[in-house]
């Protein structure tokens, strides 16, 4: 891609320049914005921009040998809020014009590189810009770690000094010297005061003088030091470049070949990738039986058109569900569309319907499972799917299914509203990380990586791309992709400080290939164990299906959803109750059911394995004492009524293996009668999804999420 680099003469607009190069692409325009002549300042309060040693990036132009676009800033940090959305007068504004004008000069620019690395604040400015201007933004700098940073930033041949200093520990004497030399000092500094190594938290600021980019070298002739604020434990303090010069480099000068340390995804999954390589897999195709369920006496009561009247949603405030919605209206199924555009439009619209019936709007939903019947179908969904949100849309997983009869797409949500005067809650918080890096993929599509609310973290469903270059590592195995998919998931949630391998109250496992069972299942369990053998690891639910088809025709995605420990202020050490592997038989069947339960999330799994062909009405009678042994379960640790039980538990959805002769979901109406006679108290929204396979040859596994 062509590339527009952001600059502020610092080390990190420089070392990120130099890994887009690295990573293939070409850098052909900076970028800088400056304060306004008339003002007359060297600094600005700017929340977004460094401003010190602007005078000198006059010079960038013709160290780097490309067109330098400048432009003044005239607005103010008027949004300091997490998000940002477009706002007139705001500093980020001038951002947009400047990058509009370089595109309109340069109209094959693709990308914009920036050089964050913590600032969440910074990377979501110039996300939104990137968004309105059809821009990527590359920020392969974004979460890494600042002590291999900065040193790698030296052994690659960055010479900055710094410019500015605002931290305890550091003085004005320390202003001029280079990064080389106080390396040793900075590690010094964030084991003592925790000091930002590369200075992110603001302690300083940096001039870059010649790295390998450069054709050319400045040098400073002449510099002023400037006392800000003379504070007793930490003076601010900043250089005035008063006269620079450009030198032509000296061949011993030249790094033709500079050090650039490429994080390799590889090295993060060296543990996982010993560890199940030593384990014996069975991985050859297995011949499953086909299992034969019998439509008995109970059709006529079953059968009807009438299957969206029950169960179709919860409300239980704050948590609303609701149940799989599809385009077709409740007695319309006759309706046809001309395209998967008009189908999901129609399909959103009624799930706005339903939202607004409870009183919701779409900014509500945590998070949403979308699946289609056709994954080359998947470009084209996204495009209408994403208009109905805004800047930090939900959580989400797609995944392919055959759904019944001409339904090409089916939606179920989940939403929580929190009352505008709710002290006791925390806020809503979303991830929604656009930019390619090293760290995990970027979510340029319409949903977030993670949204954490009243103790639940649900995280968007996560296959295995390489996040540099959001492609798959070749060859494609279903090897790589589990694992790279199981980093990403880890990197993503151990930002937020999200314990996945102890606290991930329910994980579904999507397959493209239900040979890769035996895989998956022990890749988890080592993945779980992991850094865990000192203590205790309590592993959730788990649902392993095989689909037709995942995103980008990939082999692995995980969905998780996970404890927020973080906010249970009254006991944030508490430990999980987990009810796991309880078999029982009846009816020819084997049930088992998995439980977690961590206030105020409780999470179940229940599976149903046929031995010989059985009629419906036996296999239903299965599930319904699957779902009485799961309050059992509960009701024996809490003492908690079953109607209390019940009410509390808002979603069921029914994954049906089509290794059965018999399509579940014509039948919804009969299931949710049978469910609604024996458990009068229940009002789960219910959800219906045909699957290829289940784990251990099931033909129903059964996923419920409760509040309580």
């Amino acid at each position: 891609m062509k590339v527009v680099a952001l600059i502020s003469g610092g080390k990190d607009s420089c070392y990120n320049m130099m890994h887009c190069v690295a990573n293939g692409h070409q850098i052909v325009a900076l970028a800088n914005l400056k304060p306004q002549s008339k003002s007359e300042k060297d600094e600005l309060d700017s929340f977004l921009y460094q401003t010190v040693g602007h005078d000198a990036i006059e010079y960038y132009a013709e160290c780097i040998n490309i067109p330098l676009y400048r432009r003044e800033i005239m607005g103010s940090s008027l949004v300091q809020d997490a998000d940002y959305q477009q706002t007139l007068g705001d500093e980020t504004e001038d951002l947009y014009q400047l990058l509009k004008q370089v595109k309109e000069e340069h109209p094959d620019i693709q990308a914009v590189s920036v050089g964050a690395i913590l600032s969440n604040y910074q990377r979501v400015r110039v996300e939104h810009i990137c968004n309105r201007l059809g821009l990527t933004s590359l920020a392969y700098l974004w979460r890494r770690n600042q002590k291999e940073l900065l040193i790698e930033m030296i052994n690659a041949g960055i010479n900055a000094i710094l410019i500015k200093v605002a931290a305890i520990g550091l003085k004005p004497t320390h202003l001029g010297k280079s990064i080389e030399q106080l390396y040793p000092y900075l590690c010094e500094l964030n084991e003592k005061y925790d000091v930002h190594i590369c200075g992110e938290g603001g302690e300083y600021e940096t001039f870059t003088l010649d790295c390998p980019l450069f054709v050319k070298r400045l040098a400073v002739e002449d510099m002023e030091t400037v006392v800000h604020s003379d504070d007793a434990f930490a003076t601010v303090a900043y250089l005035r470049l008063k006269r620079l010069i450009v030198k032509e480099k000296q061949a011993n000068e030249i790094i033709s070949n500079p050090i650039i340390v490429i994080p390799s995804w590889k090295d993060d999954i060296e543990d996982l990738m010993t560890s199940i390589s030593q384990l014996k897999l069975d991985n050859n195709v297995t011949n499953y039986a086909t299992t034969i369920i019998e439509i008995d006496s109970l059709n006529e009561d079953l059968s009807s058109e009438e299957r969206f009247d029950l169960f179709s949603s919860y409300k239980n405030p704050p948590y609303y569900y609701i149940s799989g919605t599809t385009a077709y209206n409740y007695l319309q199924e006759s309706q046809q569309f001309e395209s998967i555009e008009e189908e999901t439009q129609t399909c959103m619209l009624n799930l706005q319907e339903r939202l607004h019936e409870l009183d919701l709007s779409w900014s509500d939903v945590v998070n949403m499972n979308v699946f289609i019947k056709n994954m080359d179908e998947f470009g084209r969904m996204n495009a209408i799917y994403k208009k109905f949100f805004n800047i930090n849309p939900p959580t989400r997983a797609c995944v392919g299914s055959n759904l019944p009869s001409q339904t090409k797409i089916q939606i179920d949500l989940m939403a929580i509203k929190l009352k505008s005067n709710d002290e006791t809650s925390e806020p809503r918080k979303t991830m929604h990380v656009q930019s390619m890096s090293y760290w995990a993929p970027a979510n340029i599509g319409p949903y977030s990586q993670a949204t954490i609310i009243k103790s639940h973290a649900f995280i968007a469903g996560q296959i295995g791309l390489i996040p540099s270059s959001l492609e798959f590592p070749l060859p494609q195995t279903h090897e790589t992709q589990t694992f790279l998919s199981l980093r990403n998931l880890e990197n993503v949630t151990s930002v937020l400080g999200l314990n996945v391998k102890q606290r991930t109250t329910m994980c579904i496992c999507f397959v493209d290939n239900e040979n890769l069972f035996s895989f998956v299942q022990n890749a988890w369990k080592i993945f779980c164990r992991q850094h865990n053998e000192n203590s205790k690891n309590f592993m959730g639910p788990v649902l392993f299906l095989s689909v037709p088809s995942l995103p980008r025709r990939g082999k692995v995605e995980w969905q998780v959803l996970i404890h927020d420990e973080t906010t249970n202020d009254e006991n944030p050490l508490m430990e999980p109750k987990i009810w796991q592997d309880s078999l029982d038989s009846i009816n020819s069947m084997d049930i088992k059911i998995t439980t977690f339960f961590l206030s105020p999330i409780l999470s179940s799994a229940i599976t149903i394995k046929v031995k010989e062909s059985i009629t419906l009405s036996k296999l239903f009678d299965g599930m319904i004492y699957g779902l009485k042994k799961l309050f059992d379960q509960y009701s024996t640790s809490s003492q908690i009524t079953n109607s209390i039980f019940w009410k509390n538990i808002g979603s069921i959805r029914m994954f049906y293996s089509e290794k059965t002769n018999i399509d579940l979901g014509i039948h919804q109406k009969g299931v949710k009668l049978r469910i609604k006679e024996n458990f009068p108290d229940i009002k789960a929204a219910i959800t219906f999804i045909p699957v290829l396979a289940i784990m251990d040859n099931s033909i129903l596994g059964i996923c419920i999420h409760g509040t309580f």
